[in-house]
């Protein structure tokens, strides 16, 4: 299964819930005809999706079943999940940032800087990389810093400037 996004709260009175992605591009949210959210407790539950779209940056989400604004509030905060998922083909050097998770991060003489952990999202994307000895290093994630993701190799070098570390 694979984690697309979390339940923040509702839009209208109707039971539709806001969604906020955990997937980058995040518009094939859009395409989904069901989702699988958990609870609190694992507790998984399939919905089928009557009617999605984009809000600004969020995604309003109507389910089956639910129809009442109190029904759709104990959703909130809730991870949603996809059995499985169909993504675009992308362009030269664009990822999907599940696939850069895990990658195994070196400088660009060699030397091994750690492991890819996650992505934060903002005005330049982070790569967040867990050294060997557990510190996190966060890379802006642009080609001046990044000059090659090898997916596979299952690599990403990075070009350390002074002051960067």
């Amino acid at each position: 299964m694979f984690l697309v996004g979390t339940i923040v709260g509702t839009f209208g009175n109707k039971g539709d819930v806001k969604v906020n992605p955990l997937i980058h591009p995040a518009d094939c949210l859009l395409e989904l005809k069901s989702i699988i959210v958990e609870d609190s407790d694992s507790r998984k539950q399939e919905f089928r999706v009557v009617r999605s779209k984009k809000h600004k940056n969020i995604y309003i989400f109507s389910l089956e079943g639910i129809d009442d604004m109190t029904i759709a509030e104990n959703l909130s905060g809730l991870q949603i999940y996809v059995s499985s998922i169909k993504f675009k083909e992308l362009n030269k050097n664009e990822y999907y940032f599940h696939d850069l998770e895990g990658l195994t991060v070196l400088s660009t003489n060699g030397d091994l800087v750690g492991r890819v952990d996650h992505i934060l999202l903002g005005g330049n994307d982070l790569l967040v990389i867990k050294s060997e000895d557990g510190k996190e290093i966060m890379i802006p994630f642009v080609d001046e810093l990044v000059p090659e993701v090898n997916l596979s190799e299952k690599t990403i070098t990075i070009n350390l400037i002074e002051g960067l570390i």
